[in-house]
């Protein structure tokens, strides 16, 4: 039987986590960092000080990943125990990593017309939602894209809404009608809610589902404009390409137009400047964990890395101007996979370590979106391929490559 819990404390600042009629959890907002010890480090990501705890009370407190009650929380442990929880629970509060469900009926949600406890049923990541929204290169492209191609009578879709702002510029822009397409049923519930607070909700459809899942009778009229944002630091990625086709070709209405229309990928190489010495990487692997994963480490000795980074024009060296390598018509595309080979020339002698990717996106005839490093900068990052070895050129030598798309972006070097 479980042993009684301890009495109630007082309940002022941070000791309100002892409280066993307190309804607690971590925020969302918190990671957990590992250093191989038994303990870990938990952190809020606003907060300069974090929480050392052992590795077996961290397995306890991860049931507050949800609401839970503290006296819930504690009732099966020993008194010994329990005490022992509690004062973790305080260490927590002081360090912002709990959250009292009592704070959010006092919270700002209440005061700005979103519903209570909106927060708690929030587990996305907001600052991704927040950096898209505070890109102003981005969003007065699509504005301006969205105004040019809406009428009274236009019916619209929004594929894979977010935080809906894309339906609301929409709707804005004199839309008869939007429907908000969202997989995520906490990410939809945020743009029901930022709808309702904007007062635009009265013609917004929001329908929680994978668009593919979505069934063409439930897009009544159908749409004219479909509105998407399928652009990512990987350019194309997490097969947007197929879903974008199929929509088109299912749920748009025929004919009908589509923002972004159209897609051209740049190419160029560079060096970087900095030389990985792969051999310690595998040297690493030979003993990780007590086990053998040098073979791992030979694999990664002879691949293309591909990673999301912003590319710098000023730290490191072009060695070959940009080239279109692929141009994608998203209102004529037939196939959702493609294999590209292009050529590039070194513009100077030296070195080639890595090639960079990024894109110019047509939203419409008149309105144009690139992550170009040259461009005026935006949220997004650029995609590189760093190759295994740097290869020495001069200038005027060709650099062969393959650019392939088969739900994400790779790249080739002959």
């Amino acid at each position: 039987m479980a042993a009684s819990p301890p009495p109630p404390k007082e309940t002022q600042g941070v000791d309100k986590f002892r409280a066993l009629s307190a309804r607690i959890k971590i925020k969302p907002d918190t990671f957990i960092k590992f250093d191989g010890s038994e303990h870990v480090l938990l952190q809020n990501i606003a907060c300069a000080d974090g929480v050392r705890i052992k590795y077996d009370i961290m397995l306890i407190l991860y049931e507050l990943v949800d609401w839970k009650n503290v006296g819930d929380l504690i009732a099966p442990w020993p008194p010994d125990d329990q005490e022992k929880i509690l004062d973790h629970l305080e260490m927590m509060g002081r360090s912002d990593i709990l959250i009292e469900e009592n704070e959010l009926e006092s919270s700002d949600d209440s005061e700005s017309g979103l519903s209570p406890h909106l927060g708690s049923r929030i587990h996305i990541n907001v600052e991704n939602h927040h950096n898209m929204l505070r890109d102003y290169v981005r969003m007065a492209a699509y504005r301006r894209a969205i105004e040019n191609n809406v009428t009274p009578e236009t019916v619209a879709m929004d594929l894979g809404c977010g935080s809906g702002v894309l339906s609301f510029f929409t709707v804005q822009a004199g839309a008869k009608k939007v429907y908000a397409i969202e997989r995520r049923p906490d990410i939809i519930l945020l743009a029901e809610e930022l709808a309702k607070a904007n007062g635009l909700d009265d013609r917004i459809e929001f329908i929680q589902n994978s668009s593919s899942h979505v069934k063409e009778s439930k897009l009544s009229p159908k749409p004219d404009l479909l509105v998407a944002e399928i652009l990512g630091n990987g350019i194309l990625e997490e097969n947007v390409l197929e879903f974008t086709m199929d929509a088109r070709d299912r749920l748009l209405k025929p004919g009908g137009r589509m923002i972004p229309s159209g897609l051209e990928i740049y190419v160029f190489a560079y060096d970087s400047g900095v030389q990985h010495d792969k051999q310690l990487e595998v040297d690493e692997l030979k003993n990780l964990y007590g086990l053998d994963f040098s073979l791992l480490g030979q694999v990664l000795c002879n691949k293309t890395i591909t990673r999301t980074d912003r590319y710098s024009p000023y730290a490191n060296k072009t060695m070959s101007d940009p080239a279109c390598v692929k141009t994608v018509d998203f209102a004529t595309m037939k196939s959702v996979v493609f294999e590209e080979r292009f050529t590039l020339k070194a513009t100077r002698d030296g070195d080639v370590s890595a090639f960079c990717a990024y894109f110019n996106a047509q939203l419409d005839e008149s309105t144009n979106l690139t992550n170009s490093p040259w461009a005026p900068s935006t949220h997004w990052t650029q995609l590189t391929f760093t190759l295994p070895k740097p290869k020495t050129v001069k200038a005027g030598d060709e650099l062969c490559g393959t650019l392939t798309y088969d739900g994400g972006l790779r790249l080739s070097i002959e």
